[in-house]
């Protein structure tokens, strides 16, 4: 009891400090889950051919469910000159910046 009356003052602002920094890192992940492009679909365009093409590493299946919620699609049939909005999955550096920062020209 006696080390709260002692250290009281700092034992709050390393608490605030804590959960600023906690709120902040949640608040970052949120807005970067919801990043997203929009493309205009081309003739011949299907969901699972822009799947192959967007959805880097993540499995197609469920790049294409999260294609689908993010434009309030009931079925996978997409028609020619509707935009879509895409997950974005840009990294936080772009290539040629990690080309730099590796030292390769």
């Amino acid at each position: 009891m006696t080390f709260i009356q002692k250290y009281g003052y700092i034992l709050l602002i390393v608490f605030l400090c804590t959960a600023f920094t906690i709120a902040g890192v949640m608040k970052e992940a949120k807005s970067t889950s919801n990043s997203f492009v929009e493309i205009t679909i081309s003739e011949g365009d299907t969901l699972w051919g822009l799947a192959q093409y967007h959805s880097n590493d993540e499995d197609p299946k469920r790049w294409i469910a999260n294609v689908m919620e993010l434009n309030d699609l009931q079925t996978t049939l997409i028609k020619s000159g509707e935009t879509l909005k895409l997950p974005s999955n840009n990294p936080i550096f772009p290539d040629t910046m990690m080309v730099e920062l590796a030292g390769e020209e």
